[in-house]
């Protein structure tokens, strides 16, 4: 009977999901303001939730631990980023719920290329979205596949389609209501079980939590400080700048950005982005995990590392209890992420890119039916994509991901706060930033010498970028005339 209790749990969670999803979209008005807004009800504990298991994807179970036996301490940046990723999202997110209320308003890009009164600026933001959805989509498709393999047997491809067909089916009934709700099932889910094996398993291996970093003291203590094993050192800078995108692009993701939609009030918003820092709880014992990997003979060093710490015959093996939550907290952590990924990716390119962009007149409920094919879509490009990205370090398919939109950062913030910033200062900035990340991009694959000629200290992409977009939203701002006032009030707030 131990085979049958990981794919019990597996396939039960999955069952649970489908069904709070799908009756979660059963209270749907039916038109395209209330499946990507939720008709801007959610309340405290939704919000949390929706913040919270939106945000920890697949990769904190997977590339925690990994990170932590590649390169030590340089995984504490995690809780440094987190810590006061959502401090921007405090001062502007009110005002950005209040603007989207009043002026209708349901997409990130929607709103900016409204307040820079350009088209281009919504469907560059709405395409570019699609663009960084796509590695951190097979991050979680990644996840999912190693899940279903290990419990399985099934090849990483065929366990990923199986769980994403759940997902994207309770995404197209449920809409965002259905997202919210199996997101607050989900993200409890993952705080309990990764508590309970974050303390469980250095007690059961070595003693305590305390025993352990004894023993890490004694025996490998670079992985306690930076720059890290002398294997994979981590400089200053490349630690400052990844701590810094992740900071700035941390409430810059359109799928987080667009929760401030749907929050039931504009206290509520600020209310999420102060309570939001303990939900960095959960990575906690993440970290611990991956110091308990670090002392055992045989640990790999790819995101199996957790997977197979847990199986080990000490701990049940793979037939045991604790083997089955963990593949239960990685689905649902991948879920969590891969069904606002998938509801993001579809309501962004209709919203922003076909109606906004294009100018393409379609009434609530055909943006609906166009939403959910494209959620359709998306879920099988992702597919595709992980058949052949399969080698590819979930770390650094986070990082690219996270390069693009940190350069909605600049638009954003000119766009709430600064009224002489126009039209042509936000489609140059937005463009020549946007540019930049993928110059950068393809030479450190096709050229590493002019990458390195580019960034000689070895910056995140998506820093450099953000600094020219920022320089050229500026100049340009104070060299051209500023909008019109009328146009500019529609954005003030009382």
């Amino acid at each position: 009977m131990g085979e049958l209790l990981a794919p019990a749990v597996v396939f039960g969670y999955l069952g649970v999901a489908a069904v709070i999803g799908i009756l979660a979209g059963r209270r749907s008005a039916g038109g395209a303001t209330d499946f990507v807004a939720g008709e801007r009800a959610f309340g405290p504990l939704v919000m949390y939730f929706v913040m919270g298991a939106t945000v920890f994807s697949a990769y904190a179970l997977l590339g925690t631990p990994q990170r932590v036996i590649a390169k030590g301490s340089d995984a504490f940046y995690i809780l440094a980023y987190g810590a006061v990723g959502f401090a921007p999202l405090f001062f502007f997110g009110a005002r950005v719920r209040r603007i989207g209320a009043r002026e209708g308003f349901v997409t990130q890009a929607e709103l900016i290329g409204a307040r820079f009164g350009s088209r281009r600026v919504t469907a560059l933001m709405g395409a570019a979205t699609l663009v960084a959805f796509l590695p951190y989509m097979v991050i979680q498709l990644k996840g999912a596949g190693i899940v279903m393999e290990a419990v399985m047997g099934w090849p990483p491809l065929v366990g990923a389609a199986v769980v994403y067909a759940v997902v994207t089916g309770y995404v197209i009934v449920g809409g965002m209501r259905g997202v919210g709700w199996t997101n607050v099932v989900q993200g409890a889910a993952m705080l309990v079980v990764v508590w309970v094996l974050g303390l469980t398993i250095p007690e059961r291996l070595f003693g305590g939590v305390e025993a352990m970093f004894d023993r890490v003291v004694a025996e490998r203590p670079e992985w306690l400080v930076l720059p890290g094993p002398a294997s994979a050192p981590t400089t200053p800078f490349q630690y400052s700048s990844e701590v810094l995108v992740s900071i700035l692009g941390f409430s810059m993701w359109p799928q987080v950005f667009m929760k401030c939609f749907t929050a039931r009030s504009a206290r509520l918003v600020q209310l999420t982005a102060v309570v939001y820092p303990t939900f960095l709880l959960f990575l906690v014992p993440l970290l611990l995990l991956g110091y308990a990997a670090l002392l055992l003979p045989g640990a790999p060093t790819d995101e199996n590392v957790l997977l197979w710490l847990v199986s080990r015959p000490e701990l049940g093996g793979a037939e045991g209890l604790t083997f089955a939550f963990v593949s239960f907290a990685i689905l649902a952590a991948s879920m969590s992420t891969g069904d606002a990924l998938l509801h993001g990716g579809g309501s962004i390119l209709v919203r922003d890119v076909l109606v906004g962009g294009l100018g393409w007149d379609l009434d609530e409920r055909a943006q609906t039916r166009w939403m959910r094919g494209t959620i359709l879509a998306l879920g099988v490009i992702g597919l595709a994509l992980l058949a052949v990205a399969d080698r590819i370090s979930v770390v650094d398919l986070l990082l690219l991901a996270y390069a693009i939109p940190i350069q909605f950062l600049p638009p954003v913030l000119a766009g709430l706060y600064w009224r002489r910033a126009n039209r042509r200062a936000g489609e140059w900035g937005l463009g020549l930033g946007l540019a930049a990340v993928v110059v950068l991009f393809a030479a450190s694959l096709a050229a590493p010498g002019l990458y390195a000629a580019l960034n000689p200290l070895g910056l995140q992409i998506g820093v450099i970028g953000v600094v020219i977009n920022t320089a050229a939203i500026v100049l340009l701002s104070l060299l051209t005339p500023p909008m019109a006032r009328s146009h500019l009030d529609r954005f003030e707030v009382p």
